[in-house]
């Protein structure tokens, strides 16, 4: 009789048929496999494929070999390509080789020939994510490669592939991600445009229907005094230390779908597939959907992750809005209360990390063909409002040389703050509101109001430049007649990353087959209010042209999945520093 660690042969080939194809017509890996440890039939991922390769690493020369010369040639176009499984003739397509031009098709067969004739045995590579182009630009640096680095360099390749088959075949949360992504954009202020701002009751249903996705991946679910909500799913034992997934829920005007969304909910999705499983940890996993991260509806921001930080400025509850709406009563609407603000802040021993998913807002990853990256630092960021004030007199009788044009004054202004910006490596700079008064068509402007944001991995770097960008305005001002006032609205430091968990994230990325590509954050987030509390980490998945704070925002499905598996990993491995 078999023992429970032992599969019976109706268990074993339903594995090998289930598995067998993983490695091209090589189901003896499977086999192997199985032989050497019967538990890994009910392996995660990452153990099933450890143990697949360790199979292929300890079979020999020989059947390496033959393992390579399994797979089949590039085929440039499909219909000449007998010897292609389904996935391979599904993932060449994928790649767009069916779609050779002539010349590429050419190029293929050329190498194809001389690549076998010097190794003995097709060119191997995967090809998710690559274009053509990718392809045969790989193709032709590793044909002159010697023989044993590209015997390595080709296993490794089968090793990817097989990762990357194997997470095709388990349950993809991506498509569920990407529908209540789809569904979560509908609340808004406007009926064709995505606009939900902070405290507004568009906002408020967003809470509600995150607070019911919550509940239903096995999270008790609230919101806390400051308007952000909590989801919370317990560990071994209820009272745990948490580790923090989170990101925002509102949005600028005329939004992408992405933007702040995709960190809250890929959180959920990782946590529902915790619950799906029935797993507990030793800590708790609690999903944070903040709000005022985009600072759009009242002048201030990141209100919500400084008040679980316990560092939320009392002054913001007396700001008001464009219609005259102060902060704490709009809160109260909401559900929140601004006299208990303080009870929102987290105890930092209960309080492991933090870390959030987020559109990558550039072009770094798409540019390098990757679906995910890992965050090593936010830059600083300050932003100021600009009033300079003139006379404000008719347009028709006031010669040129005795007007004191308070809106001249200021597009001189904004030029200076361009021209710094460009001097200052990383820098970056933008006036991107800008108002003329009294703002008639015949009334030379008396005053003119315009804010600045100011950015840069360098703090020093960013301060020296807004010193030396308000000596410009106080020249253009005294040339012009004017005056001129700047009243800074946000001081945010640059902000790094933990390295331990840049380390875990890189390993989770490593462990769902691909290279982890670090870089920095050119845009700020909520992981910068946090990190006063704990370590932060952040991901970035790769949005397309690397478009933000757009209707046009864009991700694929597999990069939503990718996101909800590489934070699943990282959870499950998580490590308290």
């Amino acid at each position: 009789m078999p023992t429970d660690a032992t599969p019976t042969d109706k268990a074993a080939a339903d594995f090998v048929a289930r598995f067998g194809g993983v490695f091209e017509h090589s189901p003896w890996v499977a086999e192997t496999a199985l032989a050497a440890d019967p538990a890994i039939a009910l392996a995660d991922i990452p153990a099933l494929h450890a143990g697949m390769c360790a199979a292929v690493r300890a079979a020999g020369r020989d059947r390496q070999l033959a393992l390579l010369r399994a797979h089949p040639d590039l085929a440039g176009k499909l219909a000449v390509a007998g010897r292609l499984t389904a996935d391979s003739a599904s993932e060449q397509a994928g790649a767009g080789l069916d779609r050779c031009t002539p010349e590429e098709f050419e190029r293929l067969q050329v190498l194809n020939d001389a690549y076998k004739e010097k190794f003995g045995f097709p060119f191997i590579i995967a090809v998710r994510g690559l274009t053509r182009a990718d392809i045969l630009d790989a193709f032709q640096h590793r044909i002159h490669n010697t023989p044993e680095q590209e015997f390595e360099t080709a296993l490794a390749q089968v090793e990817r592939i097989a990762l990357l088959r194997l997470h095709q075949m388990g349950p993809s949360p991506g498509r569920t991600l990407m529908d209540r992504l789809d569904r979560f954009a509908a609340i808004s202020a406007e009926p064709d445009a995505l606009t939900r701002l902070f405290l507004t009751p568009e906002h408020r249903a967003a809470a509600d229907r995150l607070m019911t996705w919550m509940t239903e991946a096995g999270m008790t679910a609230r919101i806390d005094p400051a308007g952000n909500v909590v989801g919370r799913y317990e560990g071994t034992r209820p009272g745990l230390p948490a580790l923090l997934i989170g990101s925002h829920i509102d949005t600028v005007r005329n939004a992408g779908k992405y933007d702040g969304n995709l960190g809250v909910l890929a959180g959920v999705a990782a946590v529902a597939e915790l619950h799906r499983s029935g797993e507990r940890l030793p800590f708790a996993v609690e999903v944070i959907g903040f709000g005022d991260e985009e600072g759009v509806r009242f002048p201030v921001t990141l209100t919500g992750s400084r008040a679980l930080a316990g560092r939320f400025d009392p002054a913001a509850l007396g700001a008001t809005d464009a219609e005259g709406v102060a902060y704490a009563d709009a809160l109260r609407a909401f559900g929140g209360d601004p006299d208990a603000i303080a009870s929102a802040a987290r105890d930092p021993a209960d309080i492991l990390a933090y870390v959030e998913a987020h559109i990558e807002q550039g072009p770094v990853l798409e540019s390098e063909n990757l679906g995910i990256g890992i965050v090593t630092g936010i830059n600083g960021a300050s932003r100021y409002t600009v009033t300079v004030s003139g006379t404000a007199e008719h347009a028709g009788t006031v010669p040129m040389p005795l007007r004191r044009d308070a809106l001249a004054g200021a597009a001189e202004m904004v030029l200076a703050v361009e021209r710094h910006a460009r001097a200052v490596p990383d820098l970056v700079a933008t006036v991107g509101r800008i108002e003329a008064r009294p703002g008639a068509v015949n009334v030379i402007p008396g005053g003119a109001v315009f804010t600045i944001d100011i950015r840069s991995p360098d703090d020093a770097a960013r301060i020296a430049a807004m010193e030396a960008i308000a000596d410009d305005f106080a020249a253009i001002a005294a040339r012009r007649d004017l005056t001129h006032a700047i009243e800074k609205t946000h001081e945010a430091p640059a902000t790094a990353c933990a390295a331990e968990l840049i380390e875990q994230l890189s390993a989770a990325v490593r462990r769902c087959g691909l290279p982890p590509r670090r870089l920095p954050s050119g845009a700020g987030h909520d992981a910068m209010a946090v990190a006063s509390l704990c370590p932060v980490g952040m991901l970035f998945t790769r949005c397309r042209s690397g478009i933000s704070h757009n209707p046009a925002e864009s991700i694929t499905v597999e990069d939503a999945d990718l996101t909800v598996r590489v934070l699943l990993d990282f959870i499950r491995h998580f490590r308290d520093r």
